[in-house]
């Protein structure tokens, strides 16, 4: 069976945070602008609330079957014919992710940065990269993540802190945006934010321990919580929510209005490091999980034919989006409303399932 190295708790946090954290770079604000107002600062944390509740199922289904991956534990709680089709869907789930995230980041930098460069150049080269990367192997991804993070948080930290001469506390009313309903129910739907987390039971094999997994998920879901909605709340208190929802992309937006004279203007250059470098990495992971689980599924050994078979896929499947608005209000916003299905309720079921078919090593758990 493939294997993967193993890396401590401080990798796994990173790489989950980075994963979890990049989308928030593009489409996703100008959407929850559009459906709450200008309460998606805290509406986020609703979201990551519910997410730890779907964490803890995972935690306590990878508890019940220590030193089993999620593949592993489907086929032991669900039988094997149900537990392919739950792997299944789980992989193609992922597959779908890694092609949005490549599509956005290729539509909006033909948008921002580079408008006459062809699609398949810029996809091209993306593929390249997560072709690369996905060679590698997980654990090179995990220790790239942790050697960049720091850059990336300081470059983030500098765009928010430069930006404070455009912030308005009065963009932040009314405070409570198009309604407590509307607000509770996005907080719920839009769990799947933070589905990412889910990565830990996929590779459950790589980290220290079941133990070291609870630590890795709640500390990565809380950071990443902190992060999104900082973000949130900064080009909040920037633009009104009615302009939000008009741009694309906020926080580069945000980055372009920076003007402290003539020697610090326009730092967008960082923020479009600190946007593609989080990108890629995201994306990797994304594509290298749907690697694994179909490795692990069809019990291939050698994942180099998978990945070179994958990523011809990817790019197939990258290039046939229509424009960007099929994009935002097509792939992101199913994935928003949707996600929560494969990344937390398939785990709850083989949770259920194990119970009821008293599956699993440790009966007490």
């Amino acid at each position: 069976m493939i294997k993967e190295g193993k890396f401590g708790a401080q990798e796994a946090v990173c790489l989950i945070t980075v994963t979890i954290t990049s989308k928030v770079f593009f489409s996703s604000p100008a959407i929850i602008a559009g459906l709450i107002g200008n309460a998606g600062w805290y509406t986020t944390l609703i979201s990551a609330a519910v997410a730890l509740a779907g964490f803890c199922f995972i935690y306590l289904l990878l508890k019940r079957f220590p030193g089993k991956d999620i593949v592993e534990i489907f086929d032991i709680a669900l039988g094997r014919v149900v537990g392919f089709i739950f792997s299944g869907i789980l992989g193609i789930y992922m597959l779908f992710i890694s092609v949005t995230r490549v599509n956005e980041l290729s539509e909006f930098l033909k948008v921002y940065v580079i408008p006459l460069s062809p699609n398949w150049l810029i996809i091209g080269i993306f593929i390249a990269c997560i072709f690369t990367l996905s060679l590698l192997g997980l654990e090179s991804i995990a220790r790239l993540s942790k050697l960049l993070i720091y850059a990336l948080l300081a470059g983030f930290l500098v765009v928010l802190l430069l930006g404070i001469q455009n912030y308005n506390i009065n963009n932040l009313f009314p405070i409570f945006g198009y309604g407590l309903d509307k607000i509770a129910f996005q907080g719920i739907v839009r769990s799947s934010v933070y589905g990412e987390v889910i990565i830990l039971a996929i590779f459950a094999k790589s980290f220290q321990g079941v133990k070291f997994i609870k630590k890795e998920g709640i500390t990565g879901i809380l950071l990443s919580a902190a992060i999104i909605s900082v973000s949130v709340l900064s080009y909040s208190l920037t633009f009104p929510y009615y302009v939000v929802q008009e741009i694309t992309a906020p926080m580069y937006a945000m980055s372009t209005l920076i003007d402290y004279g003539r020697f610090v203007q326009r730092v967008e250059p960082l923020f479009l490091y600190v946007w593609i470098i989080g990108s890629f990495i995201s994306a990797t992971l994304v594509f290298y999980s749907f690697i694994w689980i179909f490795c692990k599924t069809f019990r291939i050994q050698d994942k180099k034919p998978i990945i070179i078979g994958s990523c011809t896929i990817l790019y197939a499947t990258a290039l046939m989006h229509k424009d960007i608005i099929s994009i935002i209000l097509g792939y992101v916003v199913l994935i928003r409303n949707f996600g929560s299905l494969p990344l937390f309720v398939l785990p709850l079921i083989a949770l259920i399932a194990a119970l009821i078919r008293k599956k699993g090593g440790n009966l007490n758990a």
